[in-house]
């Protein structure tokens, strides 16, 4: 626009100027002025359009900032409830587990507690009819009283240390742990047939929560003796290997496998091997408690069963 003004002012000054190449010069002046003005109201136009295209591109950053921090904010609510549901999820594991677990103490109890009313019966009839009781019976009767106590007091205590939360983390055996295990349910397993072949002479320790470790032994047998009756199978075999030089755990059954479908998603939430009668929590937990402990849980189909291991992840 400014230099358009200098050719005005240039042409008034060649308007008096008779002289023919003056009005050669002007016309010249003019032609050039008349494109300079387009040439300079296209250029506005292309500025003006410039101007609305960042206005709106500021406009539309704006509205993005807005919609992130809306979605962070929603991304981090929807985090907290998931986190929210699935420590829901874990308690009523738990709480499903300790109340299969009161279940095994209490079918582990009734044996030593029969033994003890019928010694004591036995006991009370003897000094009945001879008043007076045999001192060998006598001895007997405190010797067989002493170890039924003991196996009770020991269960009590198996049971107590299975549930007592732990804070810190601490080196263990893995032998140790899966041997807890399986004198928890050591009569749950004689009820139901279950025979179970442990070879711990490869142990190896890690480090982590030994209680919180127990639930994926825990987990495995539910998961076996519920596949065990559900198909009906009669010759119900667990074996359990420690594998110390590979830092694994292989742990297999016969119970007739896992359904191929469910396989790939077997560890995620929401999957569960007992279809509609399982939470699809278990496994789920098992293997968020695998990788507090530096490892990872894989599973396969092998003949007539399924296999898990656990194996600690290189570094």
């Amino acid at each position: 626009m400014r230099y358009n003004k200098k050719f005005q002012e240039i042409l008034k000054r060649l308007e008096h100027i008779d002289d023919e190449e003056c009005q050669s010069l002007k016309a010249e002046i003019e032609i050039l002025s008349e494109i300079y003005k387009k040439k300079d109201e296209r250029l506005n136009k292309i500025i003006k359009i410039s101007d609305k295209q960042q206005m709106a591109i500021v406009s539309l950053h704006e509205e993005l900032d807005s919609y992130k921090n809306n979605l962070e904010e929603k991304v981090q609510e929807e985090i907290a409830k998931r986190k929210a549901q699935e420590n829901l999820l874990f308690e009523q594991t738990r709480l499903a587990m300790i109340a299969e677990m009161i279940d095994a103490v209490a079918h582990q109890w009734m044996q030593p507690l029969n033994i003890l009313t019928m010694n004591t019966e036995l006991l009370a009839i003897e000094a009945y009819k001879n008043n007076g009781a045999d001192p060998k019976t006598i001895e007997k009767f405190k010797t067989t009283f002493t170890k039924q106590m003991d196996h009770l007091l020991s269960t009590l205590d198996n049971f107590r240390s299975f549930f007592r939360p732990i804070q810190e983390e601490q080196e263990f055996s893995l032998a140790k742990a899966i041997q807890s295990v399986l004198n928890l349910v050591d009569d749950d397993l004689v009820k139901y047939s279950i025979k179970v072949d442990f070879d711990a002479k490869d142990d190896f320790s890690i480090n982590g929560n030994e209680n919180e470790f127990r639930h994926i032994i825990l987990n495995f047998i539910s998961n076996s003796k519920y596949a065990f009756l559900e198909k009906k199978i009669e010759h119900r075999k667990i074996q359990i290997r420690l594998l110390g030089k590979e830092k694994k755990l292989e742990y297999s059954d016969n119970a007739g496998g896992i359904d191929p479908k469910v396989i790939k998603t077997l560890f995620e939430m929401h999957t569960s091997t007992k279809g509609t009668k399982g939470t699809g929590i278990g496994l789920y937990m098992s293997q968020q408690i695998a990788h507090k402990h530096k490892g990872k849980l894989l599973a396969e189909n092998i003949d007539n069963g399924a296999k898990f291991t656990f194996k600690i992840e290189e570094k």
